[in-house]
């Protein structure tokens, strides 16, 4: 008899349509959700990806600074050797011209003795005078 009721026909026919709808959207709601999860996946996977391949890069960086630093090391040590050595030599050079300059000195005051001896001898004898009237 409810069959045959137009009004609750009516009311069942809205409430099957209103179901088949819920259902729908409900179907359409999930499929979204499915897509969405696929896509956040996708973004862990490639993120993952990204960060390992971040990682390996990080230590490439990491492994080539750590051999910069040693070969800057060396070549520091080298240079502070090499300074060492160039200001050994300039004091080595330096006592040279040192030593030059002192007999330099000594060579020149003999010099000059030996002249004041020459002058003093040449003042010391009488001077002869040659004159000659004949």
């Amino acid at each position: 008899m409810a069959e045959s009721d137009p009004k609750h026909l009516k009311i069942a026919l809205s409430n099957r349509e209103s179901a088949a709808r819920s259902k729908a959207k409900k179907a359409l709601h999930e499929s979204e959700l499915e897509d969405k999860v696929e896509t956040l996946e996708t973004q862990i996977d490639i993120l993952t990806a990204e960060l390992k391949l971040e990682k390996v890069i990080t230590i490439l960086l990491v492994t080539v600074c750590s051999y910069l630093i040693q070969q800057l090391n060396g070549e520091v040590r080298r240079l502070i050797e090499e300074a060492s050595v160039q200001r050994e030599e300039m004091s080595r050079l330096r006592e040279e011209v040192s030593e030059y300059r002192r007999r330099e000195s000594e060579r020149m005051n003999a010099n000059m003795l030996d002249q004041l001896n020459i002058n003093q001898q040449f003042q010391e004898k009488p001077q002869q005078t040659n004159y000659n009237f004949e």
